[in-house]
């Protein structure tokens, strides 16, 4: 049996839908719709005004006089239809997409995984300097897709990884040996036209240089779009390295997966500025262009931080004190150990992407921890020990552990929002949760 409340809800909802459809011209002043007087129009005010309505409250006495619109002394279906088209030209935001949606925080794996990092020509000596350094997952990159290069690019993916190894039959055996590593992925930096990394893809692909072969095979490609549509075509993941030129050249691109963020490589040019004195500051302008690209593009493109030349194999023996010394990773979160899993956690955006500028070996791995996230229908709040801002189309448009989108500015139109967590050690970033406006 439905209790009064119950009903009450009802009508107010089929009121508001019934007023939308009337579609009246005038619009009620932003004043107006503040019925509770939190200086924004929200839920709380379409609950007041519905059960005023509902109980033909007369004006002029109190506060509740804002609700007769048309000033004929009764709030009536003429006043709730104005009121209702002013509410519906605000923004009042819910989550459209969770990329963390179903992690179990107290089960499931933190993989701490690197996917861009240049390892040469493969040996378990490398491969054991990413595992002392607490990795779980690393790709076996080096250049890859250009003949014109010379023996500096491969003209062959580092797949499987014992083929490049001695004395191992089988990839298995390779992390048998290793204490932390638990997967390896396919992935080469493909160079023919804009960088770009392709995890998941054991197929070799070039850039065609006619003067290399004269007939065009179904494997090579001529421009950056072409390369990406191969990546995906032969089962990869095309993701956009160092995404240095202006954000109008990725909006032209399609069918991309992520862009990085973070690149050990750039953020090394630009703090060495003795050698280095005119270097811009990148690691801002790949930020720049995600949050761009966010905003107009599509909200699921992804943010990856990465080495790229600075990891833990290249100064082994060295307290590399550098802040841009193994600088860049992500942490997938994951059910279990596989090559499915894995891909899945990465295709749904559930991982982190981190900036870890601790200095010596000591001081690695000490950015913020995630404890847990809860997302309700319309807020965020984060279990961590780092502090928080939130990021939304761009701006900075809240701080604090928690927040809450119904109170988000409105007339913004905001496509997500992300966050930022912080301490003296490193910055984590989280994917963008995307919004849906329930005010339009």
């Amino acid at each position: 049996m439905c209790d009064e409340k119950t009903i009450s809800d009802f009508v107010s909802l089929t009121l508001l839908v019934l007023a939308l459809i009337l579609g009246l011209s005038s619009v009620a002043p932003a004043t107006e719709g503040d019925l509770n007087g939190d200086g924004s129009v929200d839920w709380a005010d379409l609950s007041i005004f519905a059960e005023k309505w509902l109980h033909n409250a007369s004006s002029g006495h109190d506060w509740s006089g804002g609700t007769d619109f048309d000033l004929s002394q009764d709030i009536d279906l003429v006043d709730f239809a104005l009121w209702a088209q002013y509410w519906s030209t605000t923004n009042v935001y819910a989550i459209a997409y969770d990329p963390y949606q179903d992690v179990d925080w107290d089960l499931w794996h933190r993989a701490l995984a690197q996917h861009h990092d240049h390892m040469g020509r493969l040996s378990l000596d490398r491969i054991k300097a990413y595992d002392e350094a607490g990795y779980n997952v690393i790709v076996p990159l080096d250049y890859a897709g250009r003949r014109s290069g010379g023996t500096t690019y491969c003209d062959y993916r580092l797949w499987p990884v014992h083929e490049y190894l001695s004395g191992f039959n089988s990839d298995e055996e390779v992390l048998a040996t290793l204490n932390n590593i638990k997967l390896f992925v396919p992935s080469m930096e493909e160079i023919g036209c804009h960088h770009m990394t392709s995890p998941f893809l054991t197929t070799y692909i070039e850039l065609w240089e006619p003067n290399y072969c004269e007939t065009k095979e179904q494997w090579h490609y001529e421009t950056s779009q072409q390369c990406m549509d191969l990546i995906n075509l032969y089962g990869g993941m095309a993701i956009i390295a160092h995404p240095t030129a202006s954000t109008d050249t990725y909006m032209e691109l399609e069918n991309y997966h992520g862009i990085e963020i973070v690149n050990g490589y750039f953020y090394c040019r630009w703090l060495l500025k003795e050698e280095y004195p005119d270097y811009p500051n990148y690691t801002e302008h790949f930020q720049l262009v995600w949050d761009h690209l966010l905003t107009n593009k599509d909200t699921k493109i992804w943010g990856f931080a990465v080495n790229d030349w600075y990891g833990p194999w290249e100064h082994r023996d060295e307290p590399y004190d550098a802040p841009y010394m193994d600088c860049g990773k992500i942490l997938v979160m994951i059910p279990a150990y596989s090559m499915d899993e894995y891909r899945n956690s990465l295709e749904k955006g559930c991982f982190f992407a981190i900036h870890d500028w601790g200095e010596g070996k000591q001081n690695k791995n000490r950015y913020p921890k995630i404890a847990k996230i809860m997302a309700s229908n319309d807020s965020i709040a984060i279990d961590t020990d780092g502090g928080v801002s939130w990021i939304a189309n761009g701006e900075r448009v809240a701080e604090g552990n928690a927040i809450d989108l119904t109170e988000l500015p409105s007339g913004k139109d905001y496509k997500y929002v992300r966050a930022e967590i912080s301490n003296g050690y490193g910055i984590v970033f989280t994917q963008p949760w995307a919004l849906a406006s329930l005010g339009q």
